[in-house]
């Protein structure tokens, strides 16, 4: 276009906003330097962020493990992961194999499933399964007495002979523990038995047959 033709209010218009024009472009760029700068500092904030929770993780995986160590040898164990009634056929929609260590588990506890096993108490969930509360649908065991608790026993040495419903000592140490104890059930595959002692006497006898100092004599 011919600047003659161009009026000069134009002229003089376009001298003035020429340097506006300028300064936006300007303070464009530097808007869109400041914005990569901020993307790539985000990308090292994220980045740090990410070494620092891989960090913890395997630091916590390792101090359970160390944990999971110094507790000793572990087992697995059968676990209700439902409600179970007494008659109850036990199958493997009702339990979860976990694995804990040897020490905290029970000598009555039940380590894989055995074939025909009923409930014979209620069992409830998060409960172990043990030689206590399931048993064969053969199994004979008496229902737990009123204001009794139910220990299991398997003493050191040899039983007397005996069965469901006799009434027994318990003596550790020379000492009774608990007088006409009642014979629930036997526990199979061991010399062991289940026996209801009064509640106020059940911590004593519990003890003593964690340690394996309980024995029993049968009474008339």
């Amino acid at each position: 276009m011919n600047n003659k033709l161009v009026p000069a209010s134009l002229h003089k218009l376009l001298g003035v906003i020429a340097p506006v024009i300028v300064r936006i472009r300007e303070i464009a760029a530097a808007n869109y330097l400041a914005l990569c700068r901020n993307n790539r500092r985000q990308h090292q904030v994220i980045a740090g962020l990410v070494c620092c929770a891989a960090l913890t993780f395997f630091i916590t995986l390792s101090r359970m493990q160390s944990a999971t160590a110094s507790l000793g040898l572990t087992t697995p164990v059968l676990i209700a992961s439902s409600n179970i009634e007494p008659g109850d056929i036990i199958t493997t929609q009702l339990f979860s194999l976990r694995t804990l260590p040897r020490s905290a588990v029970t000598p009555t506890a039940l380590h894989d499933l055995q074939t025909g096993l009923v409930a014979q108490q209620s069992i409830s969930i998060g409960e172990l399964l043990t030689t206590t509360n399931t048993g064969t649908s053969a199994t004979q065991q008496l229902q737990l007495p009123t204001g009794f608790r139910s220990v299991a026993i398997v003493p050191p040495a040899a039983l007397p002979p005996m069965q469901v419903g006799d009434h027994v000592d318990i003596i550790a140490n020379g000492v009774v523990l608990a007088a006409d104890a009642l014979v629930l059930s036997l526990i199979e595959n061991t010399p062991g038995v289940i026996v209801a002692v009064q509640a106020d006497l059940s911590a004593a006898v519990a003890s003593a047959a964690a340690i394996g100092d309980a024995t029993l004599v049968v009474s008339s």
